[in-house]
């Protein structure tokens, strides 16, 4: 519920920017977060692919030099020598209308690392910790079908990796604000909403033939 004189949240999505190198540490340059403002949080969903079966979680990320809060990062492997993910991470970063962002791998030697970031700017939040969060893989011809619970005046944000085709599709019960193949066999899908009604929240991606995939869904107020 809203308390007296507090005002529901905004989500607005800033776009999604592929990597533009694939080492340890890839740095994106001048990233659009949004207006400037007083309690501006900063999220970033990053699904990614790697090529080891060893090193392939995030260590850290950066936003316009604050460290951010990694939520969480499923990841599921994808054939005999990778490892696909996704995380979510946010920060309170209330100066600038760009930033660079800057994700480091917790370890070296995965040959390569290709990272996507998708950006929001965030307003009227209480806090940055999630209200729920729920995360799930399959290895499997599933559909992704992921519930939270959800506050009225909050947000809810999905992210999610698929592997083992290219095909287009369309999430229901979020918006689908990215829908992405920058790999072969590889589908990065997400979106967010801000929410007026309390209560359950769910979020189902088709699967036409994807042999793998990771999902993270989390709910903020």
């Amino acid at each position: 519920m809203l308390l007296a004189g507090e005002a529901a949240a905004t989500l607005t999505f800033q776009g999604t920017t592929n990597y533009p190198s694939d080492g340890q540490t890839v740095t994106f340059l001048s990233v659009d977060i949004g207006a400037a403002a007083s309690g501006r949080y900063v999220f970033v969903s990053i699904p990614y692919y790697n090529g080891t079966l060893a090193n392939y979680s995030i260590g850290s990320v950066t936003i316009g030099g604050v460290l951010a809060t990694i939520h969480s990062q499923p990841f599921v492997p994808v054939g005999a020598t990778a490892y696909g993910g996704c995380a979510l991470v946010s920060a309170l970063v209330p100066i600038g209308a760009t930033a660079d962002i800057i994700i480091t791998w917790a370890a070296s030697g995965a040959g390569y690392y290709r990272p996507e970031i998708n950006v929001y700017r965030v307003t009227g939040l209480r806090s940055n910790t999630p209200t729920d969060l729920v995360t799930n893989t399959a290895s499997n011809h599933s559909p992704s079908i992921t519930t939270v619970t959800v506050q009225k005046g909050g947000i809810a944000l999905l992210a999610c990796h698929m592997f083992g085709d290219s095909n287009s599709r369309t999430m229901s019960g979020l918006p689908t604000d990215f829908m992405t193949s920058p790999l072969a066999s590889t589908v990065y899908i997400g979106g967010g909403s801000a929410v007026s009604t309390a209560g359950p929240l769910t979020a189902t991606i088709p699967n036409s033939g994807q042999a793998y995939w990771c999902v993270i869904m989390a709910s903020f107020r």
